[in-house]
This record gives C-alpha cells, structure tokens and sequence, in this order.
C-alpha cells in the first residue's frame, strides 16, 4: 500500500551535472554500448545533444522522433526526456548539460527576467531538434562544437570563455525563435512542479501498488485533472508511464541477475504474469525469455 505524505518528494535526477561551481558537463555516448535505453527522465539543467553519427529514438516532451547524424536536440530544464537505441543501430552523440544559474539566471538584470529564469522555470517553449538545412543550424552548431571543445580542453580562462559561448548559443536560440514564449496557460509551474514530484515518487515506488487516486490526492488535484495534467506533460498517461518505467528496471534486471522471468515480474510491480509478458512484448516485441536468450 502507498504511504500517503504530506506533499509528494521533490526530486530529480540522481546524477550530478558539474559541481556547485562550475555546473556544467559533457557527455560522450555510443549506443548500445554506453545504454540501450535511457529511460524517461528529468533534471533541472538545460541539455544540448548533437548527434554524430548514426541514429536513434528520442522522446522530449510530448515529442518523439528519430535522431540522425547533424540533429541537434534541445532539452529544457525540468523537461523530460529518454532515449532508446533502433535495434541493430548504432548511435555516437556529444552532449553538454548546464544549469541556468551558471549564465545568470537568478541575477537581477534584464536579461535574466526576460530571458534566462522564464527559460529555466519551463515557461517558455523550445523547439526539440534542429536539423542541417534550418536556419541558423550551421552557427548553432558551430558555437555548440566551440562550447565542447572549450569545456574539454581547459584552456586559459576556459571558465568565461565557456560561458560566453553558452550564452551565445542561448542567444542565437532565442534570434532564430527556437526558444520563444508559449502560448500553454494550462501548464503553469506550480503543474509542473507537482507532475515532476509524481515522476519522483513513482520512481521511489514502482515496485508498490500504485493509486491514481491516491497519488491525485497526494499532488492536491481530482483524479480527472491529475490525468489530464499527467499525460499532457509527459505525453502518455500515468498508467502507461509506471509500466514503461518497471518494464524497463525489469528488463535491466533480466540483463544482470538470474532471477526467474516471475520473481523479476513481481519485484518490479507485476502481480500478473500474464500482464507483465504482454507489456514486455509490446515494449522489446519479444518475450522475457527471449529477451534474456538474446542478451547472453
């Protein structure tokens, strides 16, 4: 049974992107060796993927598409996001992740009003990719490979020089309108904030019995509301989204332990077996056993 607090947890991703004082990281990924799947997530840094080579599933925000070599892929903070390898594909990115507060956001100027916190706060809307041939892509790219490069090497007074090249992408986002006001008043962020909260408990409880109800009343909204709201922030209904997230712990653990196809079921919040087969096939288009078979 779900333990009822008070307010749900408010959380985020556990990994840590910098430190307090340089808040900025780079990431370099080649699917399927460094993850298969990404499952959906969230943090409260902005993050900027430009993908190398190959290809692969995205999901950002309500957004699914599939990412080729060139695309630059824009994600917002407090947006969630996950990433999937197309089986027999491969996929080689370069990713850079930066808090907004490092650019200014919570200085008192013009540019952090207008600009910099409503893109921190989600209030603003971003485009989720940007590919070769639209406008402005060659000079985003350009400035984002520059920002790369910098943030690696080090070089002399690397820490303003990588914060001039971040907010000059930010700038050139917001010159060639990939980041521009949103016309959304039903999300607000108060929404937001309680839906990332119910991200985080579900991440917390997934192996319980989990409630729509109670979790509606534990985020202060009717079970109708909560729904509605749930769905059009993460683009698919509570339900789906807590059998995405144990198919895919389930999944890991078929990868990494010899447990039964059955006791990893109910570990994970599968009291069906029968229901947890036919999710894992509608997720992997394969059963459990076969998934195990082919990972060996």
């Amino acid at each position: 049974m779900m333990k009822k607090e008070n307010t749900l947890k408010t959380n985020k991703e556990k990994a840590r992107h910098g430190d307090i004082f340089l808040p900025v990281n780079s990431y370099h990924c080649l699917i399927p060796f460094t993850y298969r799947e990404l499952a959906l997530h969230w943090h409260e840094e902005m993050e900027i993927t430009l993908i190398q080579d190959g290809t692969s599933d995205y999901k950002v925000g309500q957004k699914v598409f599939e990412a080729n070599a060139g695309d630059i892929i824009l994600i917002p903070p407090y947006c969630t996001h996950s990433a999937c390898e197309i089986p027999g594909k491969t996929m080689i990115s370069d990713s850079m992740v930066f808090h907004p507060d490092y650019l200014g956001a919570n200085n008192q100027d013009l540019s952090a009003s207008k600009y910099l916190r409503p893109m921190a706060e989600g209030q603003l809307l971003m485009q989720e990719v940007i590919r070769d041939g639209d406008e402005g892509y060659a000079e985003i790219k350009d400035t984002f490979i520059r920002a790369l490069d910098c943030f690696k090497n080090k070089q002399p007074f690397y820490e303003m020089l990588l914060k001039e090249k971040l907010l000059h992408i930010l700038i050139l986002l917001f010159s060639y309108g990939y980041i521009r006001e949103s016309d959304d008043s039903h999300i607000t962020s108060e929404n937001r904030r309680h839906i990332k909260s119910a991200l985080e408990y579900i991440t917390d409880h997934y192996s319980e019995k989990l409630s729509i109800s109670e979790m509606a009343q534990l985020a202060g909204f009717s079970e109708n509301y909560f729904m509605s709201l749930f769905r059009q922030y993460v683009g698919m209904s509570c339900i789906q989204y807590v059998n995405h997230y144990r198919i895919q712990k389930a999944a890991h653990a078929l990868e990494e332990t010899t447990k039964s196809v059955s006791e990893i079921a109910m570990i994970h919040g599968f009291d069906n077996i029968s229901y947890f087969n036919l999710q894992f096939r509608r997720t992997f288009g394969m059963t459990p056993r076969e998934f195990r078979s082919k990972r060996k």
